[in-house]
């Protein structure tokens, strides 16, 4: 490589990694892994393999930009082994055989070199999901590429046998396991900035059984979804493109704060004429928890919503301008809907728990269903470390939380100062626990030493600390969304 990174991208921790290979039987340094985990904990971390070339970098570039790479540990009789792999994607292979950068800016073509136009520009660095016995990495601005769960090798994009039509895939699809579906969606389908949206439902063969093709009333952003036993929501965030920014330089995403919230609504099978566009007042729709129905029929629908720009400081608004990291709050809010009423204006809402976090997960026995845990890796400000300039050191989230909505308590666990953690996962101690009744493992980043850490907490003791810390030889640089496979459904490592 004969050009160096930017400055930018370089500071602390999460510089670029670009690295791949595997270390056999962790560390464990401190407790002991309990001998009845069995699984997969698998991350999808953007790590840019080659300096982008551009004027002007956009910092959405630097945090969501990079070259896909799945991270991997896999559990099995008390003992852990991990693994890391760049996902092979056509824009992987191109830049690789060019030894440099041929893509610019986070979704922007108008940014990239002539030799790569018309190429798929996705690096498939946002998250991971299994389904049909396939592990699937993805990013929602091209199609999910599928990945080895054993060797992490990349099978290739993924069309479901070329019944999936549409240019995207989001990364976050929901499964109904009791059905055995995977509810899925793209937007910007037909090409960035458009407002089409291609709706699928897809078997336990992997097959697609249901398309619809939508639009929505505006081009924005929509990261995740939520299903029910009988609708899909399909929540427009407050980020919106627009193409003729995007041709004249600019950002392709920015934060519009006067955007109303928009959930859009339409039964499992449904199609653009049964869609409802439900609209409330404006607010930051993060990422979703669960969503049911209530013996009424109607629509309960948990998610995280932010009071200000949830993304900032990556996503700016029109005049350029983001409030500092840390600076939003968010909480637990619960809407319910009534997809047969006559309004389509969103009023009942409630406020179950301020969070001030991100990525919630649940037990996931109770996806479509009722639920009561939520845990979601949070920021308390009170204990954030300065250095000697009394500045705030970089942490996203400085502990694990636990939210009971039947009892309104909390409980929290806090590993320290200037430690962050990545996106930690839930899975139930055995399929006949009680709910919430398990472990979280996450990744705990510690960037004033420049070093990582596994943590194993038992779900309902949080406070208690971990039951296992795992030494990480290397540090491990931020990634995005992390999932768990129970090891009954993939091949433990030879």
């Amino acid at each position: 490589m004969t050009r160096p990174f930017p400055a930018v991208m370089t500071q602390g921790i999460d510089e670029p990694s670009r690295f791949e290979g595997e270390v056999y039987d962790l560390e464990v340094t401190d407790g002991a892994i309990p001998a009845e985990i069995d699984g997969l904990l698998v991350q999808a971390v953007p790590d840019q393999a080659f300096p982008p070339e551009v004027d002007h970098l956009y910092l959405m570039t630097v945090a969501a930009g990079g070259d896909g790479a799945v991270r991997a540990f896999r559990f099995k009789d008390g003992h852990a082994d991990f693994r890391t792999r760049y996902v092979r994607t056509e824009r992987f292979v191109l830049e690789r055989q060019a030894r440099r950068s041929l893509f610019g800016n986070y979704r922007d073509p108008f940014s990239d070199d002539p030799s790569v136009a018309g190429k798929s520009r996705t690096t498939a660095n946002t998250a991971l999901f299994f389904h049909a016995d396939r592990l699937f990495a993805c990013k929602e601005d091209g199609l999910a590429y599928e990945v080895d769960p054993g060797t992490l090798e990349t099978r290739g994009a993924w069309t479901a046998e070329g019944g999936i039509t549409s240019k995207t895939f989001t990364a976050h699809p929901k499964t109904d396991r009791e059905r055995g579906k995977l509810i899925g969606f793209g937007y910007a389908a037909k090409g960035e900035t458009t407002r089409d949206i291609a709706y699928y439902v897809i078997d336990d063969a992997g097959k697609v059984e249901h398309e619809a093709w939508l639009e929505a009333p505006v081009g924005a952003m929509i990261h995740d979804c939520a299903a029910t036993e009988n609708y899909t929501i399909l929540p427009l965030m407050p980020i919106t493109s627009d193409l003729e920014r995007l041709r004249s330089g600019g950002p392709h995403f920015i934060y519009d704060p006067d955007m109303p919230q928009i959930f859009g609504i339409l039964p499992r099978y449904g199609d653009a004429d049964t869609v409802r566009w439900f609209r409330g007042p404006p607010g930051f729709t993060g990422h979703t928890v669960n969503a049911f129905e209530d013996e009424d029929g109607k629509i309960v629908f948990d998610v995280l919503e932010a009071d200000g720009n949830g993304f900032a400081p990556v996503i700016t608004d029109r005049a350029g301008q983001a409030p500092p990291p840390g600076s939003v709050s968010s909480a637990l809010v619960r809407w319910r809907i009534d997809y047969n009423g006559a309004s389509l204006t969103l009023s009942d809402r409630t406020v179950l728990a301020t969070v001030n976090g991100e990525g919630p997960h649940i037990d996931p026995r109770r996806e479509l269903r009722s639920h009561r845990h939520v845990f979601v890796p949070t920021l308390d400000r009170s204990k954030l470390a300065t250095d000697q300039n009394g500045r705030p050191q970089p942490v996203m989230f400085n502990q694990l939380s636990h939210f009971d909505l039947e009892t309104g308590a909390r409980d929290n666990w806090y590993p320290g100062p200037a430690a962050t953690f990545q996106d930690p996962v839930f899975f139930p101690r055995s399929q006949d626990a009680p709910e919430g009744d398990g472990f979280l493992i996450a990744l705990l980043n510690h960037p004033l030493e420049g070093r990582s850490e596994l943590v194993v907490l038992e779900s309902l003791r949080l406070s208690a600390g971990p039951v296992a810390r795992i030494k990480l030889p290397m540090r491990m640089r931020l990634g995005i969304h992390s999932t768990w496979i129970d090891g009954t459904q993939v091949p433990a490592w030879s």
